[in-house]
């Protein structure tokens, strides 16, 4: 999915969820493991000149590590475990990085840059919908819409008035 469809859906769903503290958190750490993965690559592309094009030939090595490593949810539990039993508590902007694996898994082909979601113990992928598909960004972003018209005029207090 695109970035900004993964800030709206994280900030949205910890809105639903009566997690409205932790909602921008929580948006960045939906965004995170996109921006870790290809932020470098970008930078590398335009100091170099480089147009991009979908071949895996183009992309070196760390950025698909990095895409491993970020789009893997047992990476993401481990984390989430570890931050955990550090803290003593749920750290509730992580799940935001759950949440974009969640995300990715049905949003992406196999084609280019499929979710290695149980990365680095099996590279199983699913192959679904392309995100980048106009039907599917249609579809996403009129969803996002009504979530955000629900949130506002059902979750938001000051709007209830209004009703």
């Amino acid at each position: 999915m695109d970035i900004f469809a993964h800030a709206l859906w994280t900030y949205a769903l910890f809105r639903i969820f009566n997690k409205k503290k932790h909602a921008i958190s929580g948006a960045i750490f939906g965004v995170l493991p996109d921006l870790v993965a290809f932020v470098p690559f970008f930078f590398y592309m335009f100091f170099n000149n480089i147009q991009f094009q979908k071949d895996y030939s183009i992309f070196p090595g760390y950025t698909l590590i990095a895409y491993n490593i970020t789009h893997s949810f047992i990476i993401f539990l481990v984390t989430l475990i570890v931050i955990y039993i550090i803290l003593r508590k749920i750290a509730w902007p992580v799940l935001g990085w759950g949440l974009h694996i969640v995300i990715d898994i049905p949003s992406h082909t196999t084609d280019f840059f499929p979710t290695p979601f149980l990365w680095p113990i099996s590279n199983l992928t699913i192959s679904g919908i392309s995100w980048s598909n106009k039907y599917f960004m249609i579809i996403n972003y009129s969803l996002i819409v009504l979530i955000y018209c629900y949130i506002l005029l059902i979750k938001e207090e000051r709007f209830k008035k209004f009703i």
